[in-house]
């Protein structure tokens, strides 16, 4: 059996671009690895344990998927998104390592072991205006720098350290910022703009960029590959902000331990605040600042909202757009100003409540009402129906009515008439009465007439057709005799 070839889990990592998901895939293959041979994990013998397992499953000493369905049941009562992302590295990596494919019914079980549910469990701390100063306050240049653009950008953390500096465009109203496909989660590129306070920041930042590059790769003279990511820096980097992933979190966590909120949620042991709520505040107060949803959308690389947007807007207008939601943004502003700033939000909310609400008592009136008209056209065509019955009844009354008179008119007649005039009535009676029985007797003699004549008729039909059928077998005979015997 051929051994596996060195680093098979950085080998494997080395084939995803984006770092934030290399970084999240090594933690889930050191949490199975620790699962899976019970001991801590580490850089150091990371590889070596790795390359174990990947030889064990090859010499069939090992089963790779009841490994896999015991892992997903580990996280029984843990959160359901670290649970999904976990074993779905792990996977990956054990796919990638046999050169395997899990097949839809394993995978059926796998989800199976699962925790149910895909909504995040940490309890988050509402981030705002205020929150942030306060963590700001104790970032350094480099930090300020970072985060003041990704609050002011809506661009994930990832992105904004991956651009470079001709990605920044200083010099426009707003100063724009172009995220290339190559950064982005989507493979999209899209752009979107700072505020003036993330500008002042980055221009600062940049007038000590290149001391900070320097002193970081001093501080790297001298320090062996001990891990993955480590090694010399170099001063030759077009990199917006030269440093990893890593460092930007390190300030940001020691920001937050200064002010007093690194809190940790107790079911899930996560942090209240992170990183990527800078994205939430950055959507929310656009939102509040009255900038269409599918703008904002596109501002911060959704694609769907890039494609709405980039059809319906120009990029001059979706400029304006964020212009006008750019003070919603700011960090470092007057209090009195933030206070006006809240209650325009609040009041903005409350508005956009009582419109919502106007909107539904508008849509059930309008119901309502339809019904009513509805119910109203049946009821009018009820009536015409009805009124047309009506008429019908009319007009036969009218003739009945016509007829009585005829008839009391005769009766008074006939009881007022004489002896002789009642004779002379019964004449005309009788008159007309064999007139009607002489007409009835003539149309039955007429008839019974024709009845007659239509079967002599008929009568001498079948005569006449008889007659010819003799002829015809006559002479069909004598057309078969010889011609002597016929002389």
């Amino acid at each position: 059996m051929a051994l596996t070839q060195p680093e098979p889990i950085y080998g494997w990592l080395k084939t995803y671009g984006e770092i934030s998901t290399q970084r999240v895939f090594l933690a889930s293959v050191k949490q199975y690895l620790a699962f899976i041979y019970q001991q801590e994990v580490n850089n150091s013998n990371l590889e070596k344990l790795g390359a174990q397992y990947i030889d064990e499953c090859k010499g069939g000493s090992r089963d790779w998927f009841k490994d896999l369905l015991s892992f997903a049941a580990s996280f029984h009562g843990k959160p359901p998104k670290t649970a999904h992302t976990y074993v779905s590295a792990a996977k990956n990596w054990i796919e990638f390592c046999l050169d395997i494919e899990i097949s839809r019914k394993q995978l059926r079980l796998l989800r199976g072991r699962l925790p149910k549910g895909t909504r995040a469990w940490t309890e988050e701390v509402e981030i705002n205006r205020d929150v942030l100063r306060r963590i700001f306050t104790h970032l350094p240049l480099h930090g300020k720098a970072l985060y003041l653009l990704l609050a002011s950008s809506g661009i994930r953390i990832g992105e904004a350290l991956q651009l470079k500096l001709n990605d920044v465009d200083l010099s426009t109203d707003p100063p724009k910022v172009t995220v290339r496909g190559e950064y982005t989660k989507a493979g999209d590129t899209y752009y979107t703009f700072m505020s003036k306070e993330a500008k002042e920041a980055l221009v600062e930042w940049l007038k000590q960029r290149d001391a900070y590059l320097k002193s970081s790769a001093k501080r790297g003279v001298g320090l062996s590959k001990t891990g993955y990511g480590r090694g010399r820096k170099s001063t030759e980097t077009d990199r917006l902000f030269p440093f990893s992933n890593v460092v930007a979190e390190h300030l940001w966590w020691n920001a937050l331990q200064k002010t007093g909120l690194a809190d940790k949620d107790g079911s899930t042991n996560r942090r209240k605040i992170h990183v990527h709520m800078l994205r939430k505040f950055f959507q929310t107060q656009m939102k509040y600042a009255g900038v269409s949803e599918d703008v904002v959308e596109a501002l911060i690389g959704h694609s769907a909202g890039l494609d709405e947007a980039y059809r319906r807007y120009t990029r001059e207008q979706i400029a304006e757009a964020y212009k006008k939601g750019e003070v919603f943004l700011l960090i470092n502003v007057p209090r009195d100003i933030s206070e006006i700033q809240s209650k325009f939000q609040k009041d903005v909310e409350e508005l956009r409540s009582q419109v919502m609400d106007l909107t539904r008592k508008l849509t059930d009136s309008n119901a309502i009402n339809l019904k009513v008209l509805t119910e109203n056209r049946e009821l009018l065509s009820d009536i015409k129906i009805k009124e047309e019955k009506i008429e019908e009844l009319e007009a036969k009354l009218n003739q009945l009515t016509e007829r009585i008179n005829r008839y009391e008119d005769f009766t008074r007649r006939f009881m007022r008439a004489t002896s002789e005039e009642l004779e002379e009535i019964g004449r005309e009676i009788f008159k007309r009465e064999r007139k009607s029985l002489e007409q009835i007797l003539k149309e039955a003699e007429v008839a019974k007439h024709e009845e007659v004549v239509k079967r002599d008729m008929e009568k001498a039909d079948e005569i006449q057709w008889q007659e010819r059928r003799k002829r015809a077998k006559t002479e069909d005979y004598y057309k078969t005799l010889p011609k002597t015997v016929i002389e």
